[in-house]
């Protein structure tokens, strides 16, 4: 079954409407138009009669009858002198056109006095007669035609420009819906009305526009899982790296010492060797353990003192800093982070403990804040700031040796956050510099927001 459109569809619908109206009111007209005809002849006759006896006001009685003769002659209006009647007869003329065999004719007397010449005062009758049915049908058949087709072609016109109307917001709706479905962000339906298709019209825009978002949003969240997909595949590449090359160390190492091969057989030493090994290996797999337990928190942010985090921190290492003869001096005041405190916590461990475990033996690690930055300083030979920026390159797991597994996991989590930083290297000295959502407070009352500061960034 062939579809119909809209447009056609009240186009007929329409119409047919204006059709069965105009054939009800050329009925009506038919059916009512013998009566308001016989009403508006019955005035003429009267209006005829009235001039046509005031004409003859004043005239001598033979005057009178051959003036009505004349005009009886010459209209259809027959006039004549009243002649005596009974109660319930009424004289008639001859000479009167009168159809008796016809039903629908009618008989219009009117009778006007008027005065002779000799002061008598004669009664004029005037008479008609007329077929209302026969001079109706002719009417009809010479008018009707002209006047259905004009209804008709009115009908017509009406018709389409109603159509028109309507199907118009209608067709403009279905054309830009379809540039929607393309997601064309710049097209929207233009409202130009307040009634329910200009309501309609604003909801589609809402609703369009609330895709896009939902869209643009989806695509972020896609970007940024594939983004930490990719992190993944590259952390684990460089972890299994870093894992392969101490585990055949220590295979080496054990097999040597179990076949009692040269120097080998001095085991007490090489055990250390081997606890070393498994030390090292230890760390690379609670690195790995973090930061995957760290990416799959959710975005639990909260508030976090970073002087008293950084100082706890501090303390966990202090042995180590002992060992090296170095001296940590932390300048942060009572700084307040907006942040996933694991996430925060991991970051910073890393980069004090790389600070610690390659500074110069006797040499300063310096903790605080410059120009909105947290920064961590350590001394350091030339050496050791080249494997920093090997490790904040590409690939930086797979080129950098000892550290490269804590500093890519610091790497990875920063860009994970989108938290920009970058780093200083001057002669003997090297800062790191990281940027952190900050807390502010209002005076009124404490509030939180996320204040990117540092927008530098490597």
């Amino acid at each position: 079954m062939k579809r119909t459109g809209l447009f056609t569809k009240i186009f007929i619908y329409t119409f047919s409407i204006f059709s069965v109206l105009v054939v009800c009111l050329h009925l009506a007209i038919y059916f009512l138009f013998p009566s308001t005809y016989l009403s508006h002849r019955q005035e003429t006759i009267g209006q005829k009669a009235t001039a046509i006896s005031q004409s003859l006001e004043g005239k001598d009685r033979q005057s009178i009858e051959q003036v009505l003769d004349l005009y009886s002659q010459t209209s259809d209006i027959k006039g004549a002198v009243k002649g005596e009647m009974t109660e319930d007869k009424l004289e008639v003329k001859n000479n009167l056109p009168l159809d008796t065999d016809r039903q629908t004719t009618s008989l219009f007397i009117e009778e006007r006095e008027v005065k002779t010449q000799d002061g008598s005062t004669m009664t004029l009758q005037f008479l008609a007669s007329m077929d209302l049915q026969k001079e109706a049908e002719q009417i009809s058949l010479q008018f009707l035609p002209y006047t259905l087709l004009a209804s008709f072609l009115i009908s017509l016109l009406v018709a389409y420009i109603y159509a028109r109307t309507i199907v118009a917001p209608i067709l403009e709706i279905k054309r830009v819906t379809r540039r929607m479905m393309e997601l064309d962000a710049q097209v929207r339906l233009r409202v130009d009305s307040k009634d329910e298709i200009g309501d309609l019209k604003e909801q589609i825009n809402s609703l369009y526009q609330h895709l896009l978002t939902v869209i643009a949003d989806l695509h972020e969240k896609n970007e940024a899982i594939l983004q930490l997909e990719k992190m993944k595949v590259e952390f684990l590449r460089g972890a299994s790296h870093e894992l392969k090359t101490p585990l055949a160390s220590l295979k080496i190492l054990i097999e040597n010492m179990k076949e009692n091969i040269g120097r080998y057989k001095d085991r007490d030493h090489y055990l250390g060797v081997a606890l070393g090994i498994v030390d090292e290996l230890n760390h690379h797999v609670l690195q790995i353990l973090s930061l995957s337990s760290v990416q799959e928190l959710r975005d639990d942010r909260e508030k976090i003192d970073l002087l008293q985090m950084t100082q706890t921190l501090v303390e966990d290492y202090a042995l180590l800093a002992k060992e090296r003869e170095l001296q940590i001096e932390n300048s942060l005041t009572h700084q307040q982070a907006y942040i996933n405190p694991s996430v925060m916590k991991l970051i910073l461990s890393n980069l004090i403990s790389n600070a610690i475990k390659h500074s110069t033996l006797g040499g300063l690690v310096r903790i605080g804040e410059r120009e909105g930055e947290l920064f961590i300083e350590n001394s350091c030979s030339p050496e050791e700031q080249e494997k920093l920026a090997q490790s904040f390159s590409g690939n930086a797991s797979r080129k950098a040796k000892g550290s490269g597994m804590g500093l890519f996991v610091v790497k990875s989590l920063l860009e994970h956050e989108k938290l920009p930083y970058h780093f200083e290297m001057q002669d003997d000295r090297l800062t790191f510099f990281m940027s952190y959502p900050k807390v502010a407070q209002d005076q009124d009352k404490e509030r939180v927001y996320i204040d990117w500061v540092g927008r530098n960034s490597i």
